[in-house]
């Protein structure tokens, strides 16, 4: 499928004949919060493990779906998909740390796939914390490393 923009044809570019390689990248995001909504999770008031778990997961699959989610994105079988959790505590923060680490033998880049697993993890503890406080905060989400 293609659209004309401006005099210019787009869409899905063919593939490299290149050999596929091994690729890898990783997305940081945060998730900032009120000090009450830290207190609950460490509490496991909204069982902490379950909200962490759960958003992992969401995260996880995010990273496989990207190329349905992205019209330009081409499908790429991935290897590993690792999301961590981290605390910035202290000095009126409470901020939830988020790495996503995408990793696949692919002629493209999986940048996009650690995007939308960083970002996707972030909307889930939002989504699962939403109800706790109206003063989440997402991001920022960005690029930390990628090596082709």
């Amino acid at each position: 499928m293609w659209r004309k923009q401006e005099g210019a044809r787009t869409g899905l570019t063919e593939l490299p004949k290149t050999n596929a390689t091994s690729q890898q990248a990783i997305a940081k995001t945060s998730v900032q919060m009120n000090r009450e909504l830290y207190e609950s999770l460490q509490r496991g008031a909204l069982h902490e493990a379950s909200v962490l778990e759960n958003a992992r997961a969401a995260g996880t699959l995010a990273a496989k779906k990207t190329s349905s989610v992205l019209p330009y994105c081409h499908f790429k079988p991935l290897t590993a998909v690792a999301i961590s959790f981290d605390w910035k505590v202290g000095s009126g923060v409470w901020e939830l740390l988020i790495e996503a680490e995408v990793k696949a033998r692919h002629s493209t880049t999986v940048d996009s796939e650690a995007l939308m697993a960083a970002t996707v993890t972030a909307l889930a503890v939002f989504d699962s914390c939403k109800s706790i406080s109206q003063s989440i905060v997402l991001g920022p989400c960005y690029l930390s490393r990628k090596r082709t």
